[in-house]
Parts: C-alpha cells; structure tokens; sequence
C-alpha cells in the first residue's frame, strides 16, 4: 500500500512539472513578452543616461563625445544599439509565432492590434534613434523627409510640419529627442496592455491543475539568462552590426548619402515603401502593409479552424520573404513586397476559406 502510495504521489508530481494541462501554446515562446518587457527597460535606463550627455544642436559631435570622453559612455551606447536590435528580434518572433499559431483570431483580436500597434511605434522609434545619432545616413534620412513634409499639403501637411518643426537642424532634433523618450515610455505601456489582454484571451478552464510555480519562474528565469548570454556576445564581439556604415561619418554636402543605409531593423520597411514610387507612394505602401495587419482578424475566414499545413508552410514562406527582403535588391525587393501584399490580400482569405469549408 505504501510503494502504491508512493508511486501514486509521484505521478502527480511528474504531472505538474511535466505541464501537460497547461494552456494551448509552446512554454518558451510564451516568454517573449517579458524578454521584450525586460530590453525596454534596459533601453530606457541607458537612454536616460545617454540623454544627459546629448547636445541635438551637436548630435554627431555630442554622440562621439558620449562615446570617447564620458566614463563607460561607449557601454551605455552598446546596451542602447544592442537592446534596439534584439528588441525587433524578438518582437519579429512574437508577430511570427502569433500568424503560425493563428493566435488573432476570436479573443487574441485585441492582442494581435495591440502588438501591432507596438511594432509601428517601435519602427518609429528606431527611426527616430537613426536619425538623432547625427550621422551622415540620419542627417540625409531627416533632410528627405523634412522635404517631403514641405510638399504634403492639407492635414497631412499640418501634422508633418508639426513633427518635423521645419528644416533639419538643432531644433528639429530637440523635438525628436523628446519624441522618442515619449513613444520609448509608450511602447513599455503597449507591452503590458498586449501581454495583459493575450492572458484574458486564453482563460484558464475551472478545476483545471496548474503547475507549480516554481515551473513557471525557472522558465522565466533560463529565458532571461539565455537572452542576457546573447546580449553579451553581441555587445563584446558585434555592437555595431547592422548599424549601417553611414552613422560612422560626420554630415557634410559633400557626403551624400544616396540610397541611405538605415539599421537593420529598418531594412524591410524601407523597401516595402520602395515599391510604390514618390513620397506619397512611400507613405501609402506603409499604411496599407499596417489596414492589413490590423485587418488580419477578419481577413483569416477559417472560422476559429485550427491551422493546417498548407496555412503554415504560407506563414514559413512569408517569414522567409521578410528576411530576404531585407537583404535583396531593387528587383528581387520589389517582387518580395509584392508578395507580401498578395499574401495577406489573397492568399490569407483564399487559404483560410477552404480550410473551413
């Protein structure tokens, strides 16, 4: 009766470690939230230090300053590039795990807009850090867009010139400077609206065993070494990847940065704008890549179906279409953002339909 007793108590107790009746989804993915929680918190703690020391009126001079004569300067600007880096990373798998799983449809909707909403802050962020770095590649990008927002009449006009403050110079980045540290403290809001609203999307079903906590923390805990073992490595061996060459050399006239080189992050955005031509094209290729993924929710007609084969292999292929459309050039980039499109405007709806049919 004993040894039955025993082997009884320790069945349950294999039960609730091994986490078999735990809720739909994989348990490491299930920790990107927090990994993203915790890279913003690094971003804004180096930002905080950075912005002491940053002179908009002096951005490139002011960087190289920060990086050169300030007391571990060059360390809080590696925890700053690194963390922007791995932050996309992360984010770019939560977004892939979410399509793979079909995780927006029915209750996940709101989570799926919130988390979309974080990546087009976090794009403009990243856009903004590019751009206040004061580098050749950041002063042409701001000078490109500052002229743009001169030609757009109207409300658009309004807004743009609004944003912008006029032609580029000291003040313009002040403005921007600001705008980051707000849209930085926006993106940790978003995170925790997103991660909140994806728990109620899946409740936990009454008298359901939940396994002991000490599972969940050490989870927690083995991602956050792992991501902390990554970091490391990047910011030791590889801080300036994917920075772009442009951000080394000072703005001049006679350095003119044409096509700009943005960081890696921004690669695939950059050339999805490409394929419509003008600035207006420009802009109207990012809002309807962002009507979309908003509308993704009700494009997907499976009904709640769960993903079939075909649907995944789509998702793999869509996945792999944005990494080489991050690298690829002029024509091999346009024929990957047209896929992109005839994805989501085609494949999604037709594919979805007749898996619930």
């Amino acid at each position: 009766m004993q040894m039955e007793a025993k082997q009884a108590g320790l069945t349950c107790l294999c039960a609730g470690w091994t986490r078999k009746d735990r809720a739909p989804g994989a348990p490491w993915a299930a920790t990107l939230p927090v990994l993203l929680a915790a890279l913003v918190l690094v971003l804004l703690a180096s930002g905080a230090v950075l912005a002491v020391y940053y002179d908009p009126r002096h951005a490139f001079w002011s960087v190289q300053g920060i990086m050169r004569g300030v007391q571990g300067g060059w360390l809080m600007l590696g925890y700053h590039r690194v963390g922007a880096g791995l932050v996309f990373a992360l984010l770019g798998l939560h977004l892939f795990r979410t399509l793979l799983v079909r995780g927006y449809r029915g209750a996940g909707a709101m989570s799926w807009m919130l988390w979309v909403t974080l990546l087009a802050v976090l794009l403009l962020t990243g856009w903004l850090g590019f751009v206040l770095q004061g580098g050749a590649g950041g002063h042409w990008a701001l000078l490109n867009a500052t002229r743009a927002a001169v030609m757009m009449s109207g409300f658009p006009g309004t807004v743009a010139m609004w944003f912008f403050g006029g032609p580029a110079g000291g003040d313009t980045l002040a403005r921007l400077l600001v705008l980051h540290a707000v849209l930085a403290l926006g993106a940790a809001g978003l995170i925790c609206m997103a991660s909140r609203a994806a728990k109620r999307a899946k409740p936990v079903p009454n008298g359901q065993v939940v396994a002991f906590w000490p599972v969940y923390a050490s989870q927690y805990f083995a991602a956050l070494a792992g991501l902390a073992l990554v970091f490391s490595l990047l910011l030791g061996f590889a801080p300036h990847w994917g920075q772009g060459m442009q951000s080394v050399f000072a703005p001049t006239p006679l350095l003119v940065a044409v096509p700009v080189s943005y960081p890696w992050y921004l690669w695939p955005l950059a050339r999805l704008a490409g394929l419509l031509p003008g600035v207006g094209g420009q802009v109207l290729a990012v809002m309807v890549l962002f009507v979309l993924l908003y509308a993704l929710p009700w494009l997907d007609r499976s009904n709640g179906a769960p993903p079939r084969r075909l649907y995944k292999v789509l998702i793999w292929l869509l996945g792999l279409d944005i990494l080489v459309l991050g690298v690829a050039g002029p024509m091999l980039a346009a024929l990957c953002s047209a896929w992109v499109f005839f994805h989501f405007l085609v494949l999604t709806p037709l594919v979805t339909a007749m898996e619930a049919a």
